[in-house]
């Protein structure tokens, strides 16, 4: 496949965010229990600290883009009038924004 093949980006980078989620789920796991924060202030210095915070911030955006491109490709190849497809679309496009919204303001206030 050429890097021009249409659908090969989309593609890619579904892959690419769910091998970043997989590798984040497992250091996640394994550090967790590692780190053993005793109560919430030790839990919350540890997720606000600076590499744990990207790396979670990360995760996220990975998240968030696995969740577009797949949603985007049921509906486009299921729903067939345009309309419906289009309307959609902006729907999910809305609800993954106010996500992204959420999930900023969770991780702004755990690293405050």
């Amino acid at each position: 496949m050429k890097w021009q093949a249409e659908g090969f980006r989309a593609w890619l980078l579904q892959r690419l965010s769910a091998f970043y989620m997989l590798l984040f789920i497992v250091w996640f796991l394994v550090a967790l229990p590692l780190y053993a924060p005793a109560n919430f202030f030790e839990w919350r210095a540890w997720v606000g600290g600076m590499p744990t915070a990207i790396a979670t911030s990360l995760f996220f955006v990975a998240l968030l883009l696995h969740l577009w491109i797949g949603l985007r490709d049921v509906v486009i190849d299921y729903v067939r009038p345009f309309a419906v497809r289009f309307a959609l679309l902006v729907v999910i496009a809305l609800a993954l924004v106010l996500m992204a919204l959420w999930i900023l303001r969770v991780l702004f206030r755990a690293t405050l």
